[in-house]
């Protein structure tokens, strides 16, 4: 006998636990799970009552004390019949394309969020980092490296033999931070090498690199090891060629010699390679292999983007926002987007953000969709009197965005903004730069989704998870858990995340929780420390769990 449930907002009761071979629960939108209570595989066969559409879905074993579960999504709205065995069920409502808010939920921020009052914070975080232990580590032009505990508040200093300002960074496989480069004077760099240890909170010196550079970029590479580019060196020189950190000594890329702006966005592609995708308007693959070499790819619509921020919202998806072409011209609100899992990957406009910015922040959120924060709107290098102080969010599957609510605070050149474990967002910094006030506070901005009801929770987790292995989550919130994803922690300066990335990963509820699969390679998730959510129907995510991939 086949029985459906109702919503899972609970505004209809479902069937009495045990009775059902099959059941059928509505999430919202599109979305349905189908938990089968036999043993053996099922094929179940459904459609949307009043479309021509149908299909098949295999089920995996299960049974009353494991149920599978597996979720279907349909594309066309209207009532959903599954059979099995001959049997059909009754349809379950489904009219919906989005997921509403209940009813109940009527504050304002659950549409636009919430800024918490600034607080003080020790230094200018032109540097910004979250740590595997769940501590952030911040640094300015002045004082030394900082470390505050969201939980308690507390700070404590962390200090560094080397000037670490104006460094790059990203996250080795084992969870320690990498931190190249750093300030000689201005424009000069240094060739320092230094690993920060969260699990002791102390740095090491390491080889350095063979170029001192001053505005570098780091990014960690599928196999766990990380490639340095840019910068000016000890003399003020453009340094032209790419290394490659190999866990004890530097490997010049001398093939791949090509000039570059400061803090080059650079993110590893799903082909393994790394894809530069801007500030200049001509983008290209770097392969690491042997010497280095270079292959373009496509070119900007709207032209360099100086000081515009870039993220990779998907596995090879990327969107580049804002900045300004020339670098001191009037700042655009332009975005573009690229996948480079096509066979010719192009740039193409997305919808335009509602202000124009530069010295803006990009942050992607345990949802898919990507927060800006801060910049200004005024030509010039960092004119705070064109200060934006509305945050705004995109979302990746319409391509539009959303005006949230606005901060207190002016956050143009050397502001930083990151997602911390608890879903939050923090903003900080602006300053230690040329006639910008020293902005030596912090703000909290709590998105729409903390407004949505209460937060699932996560209750174990592992530690570390190998690619493509399968491992299992406890919560007592499965049964309304509709998302699962992954984003590798933060490392922020310059208007760009050194280190962050999204992935979603595919579930199946068991009992007392989800089974996961992790991802399938370093290509698709750089091995090091990454935040896991899960998310319920209404894109309310849990705390994030800091977990080591592919480590």
């Amino acid at each position: 006998m086949l029985a459906t449930a109702a919503c899972q907002d609970n505004t209809k009761p479902g069937p009495p636990e045990g009775l059902a071979q099959l059941t059928v629960t509505y999430i919202c939108g599109n979305d349905f799970d189908l938990l089968s209570r036999k043993s053996s595989d099922l094929t179940i066969e459904y459609q949307v009552v009043g479309t021509s559409e149908a299909g098949g879905l295999r089920l995996p074993p299960g049974s009353a004390s494991a149920p599978s579960t597996t979720r279907l999504t349909t594309q066309t709205p209207g009532d959903l019949k599954v059979s099995y065995d001959g049997e059909e069920s009754a349809p379950v409502a489904n009219h919906a394309t989005a997921c509403p808010l209940p009813p109940s939920i009527t504050e304002p921020q659950a549409t636009v969020g919430e800024w918490a009052p600034r607080f003080n914070w020790p230094v200018v975080a032109v540097h910004l980092h979250l740590l595997p232990t769940g501590r952030v580590l911040s640094w300015g032009r002045f004082g030394d490296p900082t470390l505050w505990d969201p939980a308690s508040g507390d700070f404590a200093t962390a200090p560094s033999t080397t000037m670490v300002f104006c460094s790059g960074h990203s996250f080795l496989a084992d969870g320690r931070l990498l931190v190249t480069g750093g300030h000689l004077r201005d424009e000069r760099g240094l060739p320092d090498a230094n690993i920060f240890d969260a699990s002791i909170g102390t740095w090491s010196s390491v080889e350095p690199m063979h170029w001192g550079r001053w505005y570098p970029t780091s990014t960690t590479l599928p196999d766990g090891e990380v490639v340095t580019l840019a910068g000016t060196d000890q003399n003020g020189a453009e340094v032209e060629t790419p290394e490659v950190w190999t866990g004890g000594s530097w490997r010049s890329l001398t093939g791949a010699s090509r000039a570059l702006p400061y803090y080059p966005r650079t993110f590893v592609a799903p082909n393994g390679l790394v894809f530069y995708a801007g500030e200049l308007p001509q983008t290209a693959y770097l392969d690491v292999g042997g010497s280095g070499s270079w292959l373009s790819v496509a070119t900007s619509r709207y032209g360099r983007r100086d000081y515009g921020s870039a993220v990779m919202y998907r596995p090879g998806k990327i969107m580049i926002v804002g900045g300004s072409d020339p670098p001191d011209g009037a700042p655009t609100n332009t975005a573009e987007v690229i996948d480079l899992n096509q066979s010719s990957p192009s740039w193409r406009y997305t919808d335009p953000m509602r202000y124009a910015r530069r010295h803006l922040n990009a942050t992607l959120l345990p949802d898919g969709t990507v927060l800006v924060t801060g910049g200004t709107s005024s030509a010039g290098f960092s004119d705070p009197a064109g200060a934006v102080h509305a945050a705004e969010l995109w979302d990746p599957e319409t391509g539009r965005w959303t005006v949230l609510a606005s901060n207190s605070v002016n956050r143009v050149y050397h502001s930083t903004t990151m997602l911390l474990p608890d879903g939050r967002i923090l903003h900080t910094g602006s300053g230690d730069g040329p006639g910008l006030p020293r902005e030596l506070n912090a703000e909290l901005f709590a998105p729409p989704y903390m407004f949505r009801g209460p937060q699932p929770a996560i209750l174990s987790a592992p530690d570390a998870i190998g690619y493509g292995q399968e491992f299992l989550v406890t919560t007592d919130d499965a049964p309304r858990v509709a998302r699962v994803t992954l984003l590798r922690l933060s490392s922020v300066t310059h208007a760009f995340d050194q280190s962050q990335r999204f992935v979603e990963l595919t579930f199946r509820k068991v009992a007392g929780g989800l089974t996961l699969k992790a991802p399938d390679s370093g290509a698709i998730a750089p091995p090091g420390p990454y935040l896991l959510f899960i998310l319920n129907g209404l894109g309310v995510p849990s705390g994030g769990r800091i977990v080591r991939v592919g480590g």
